[in-house]
């Protein structure tokens, strides 16, 4: 039996080779492993360290969006070292708003943007949580970041079936 080039590339990332040996950046299958581990910890009540993978995959997926839609990337796969779009939440969530007109396929990314209304629910996640005392972490909004991912996974399935995501 046959099998299409897409099938052979996902079965061959499934067991851990790339297809392409320089690429190591992958934000789609970053952001689906960091929200499969967000929710395992969340059902077990590990809040403090789920919330900051919901932010991991949030990011990630955002970033896979961005680079399908033409933001250049380095030789690692990664958003260039000096795009203004490389960044981390919160400031990544503001500079969409303030420099989306950097994103080629500005059509493509348009869409997809307006399907997640939830980037302002990020607006206290931070990377440097992971530092941070439990007892300092925004617990609080850690649901707000949950229901915020699942929406960018959506966004990400979408480009998915679209065929902007490859």
């Amino acid at each position: 039996m046959e099998t299409s080039s897409h099938d052979r590339q996902a079965r061959e990332e499934s067991q851990g080779m790339s297809t392409a040996t320089n690429v190591k950046v992958k934000y789609a299958e970053a952001a689906r492993r960091h929200l499969h581990d967000a929710e395992t910890l969340y059902e077990r009540g590990r809040h403090a360290n789920a919330g900051q993978l919901f932010g991991f995959a949030a990011e990630s997926g955002l970033k896979a969006v961005l680079v399908a839609c033409g933001v250049p990337t380095d030789a690692d796969g990664g958003i260039s070292q000096r795009h203004r779009l490389r960044q981390h939440f919160p400031i990544l969530c503001g500079r969409l708003v303030t420099d989306g007109h950097l994103v080629p396929d500005g059509r493509f990314a348009s869409v997809y943007m307006a399907q997640v209304s939830c980037l302002g629910d990020f607006h206290d996640w931070l990377i440097d949580h992971r530092y941070w005392a439990d007892a300092a972490l925004p617990i609080a909004s850690v649901s707000k970041w949950r229901l915020c991912a699942g929406e960018i996974m959506a966004m990400l399935d979408q480009a998915s079936e679209d065929g902007v995501l490859r």
